[in-house]
């Protein structure tokens, strides 16, 4: 099955602060039959998650107010399981090691290509989400 038949249906957000790549991958996806959610920062993003399940979230690091992974935990305590991928420049030790201990299941260095973004959907979609009560979400 292809990637995009596999998405059709499924609730995906991206959070990211530059408007050039929310529209662009807005776009991408309205070419694909698929549906995406577009915010500029974790605060808009925590009030839609507020009421609709996510299936993939998709965040940059570097956002206005919170950064991704602060919105990331503060995601995990309103919704269900959902699989997580980190856009970023700024691959640090620190930033990935934080992003591993959420349970980030992917991540893209910027500048990424349309085509980083499907190979890491592909990748993410063929792991499962074990919801182990409070706390991370495991993966396997």
């Amino acid at each position: 099955m292809d990637l995009f038949e596999r998405l059709q249906g499924m609730k995906v957000l991206l959070v990211e602060d530059d408007q050039w790549i929310r529209d662009s991958l807005r776009r991408f996806f309205a070419n694909e039959n698929c549906a995406l959610m577009a915010v500029e920062t974790g605060e808009d993003a925590l009030e839609i998650i507020k009421g609709n399940d996510c299936d993939i979230i998709i965040t940059d690091y570097r956002l206005p107010g919170m950064d991704g992974l602060e919105f990331l935990k503060r995601a995990q305590r309103i919704n269900a399981p959902f699989k997580k991928i980190l856009l970023t420049a700024y691959m640090t030790e620190a930033v990935i090691s934080e992003a591993f201990r959420l349970g980030v299941h992917e991540f893209i260095e910027k500048p990424f290509s349309t085509e980083d973004l499907e190979e890491a959907l592909v990748r993410v979609l063929e792991k499962k989400i074990i919801a182990n009560g409070p706390g991370p979400v495991k993966t396997l």
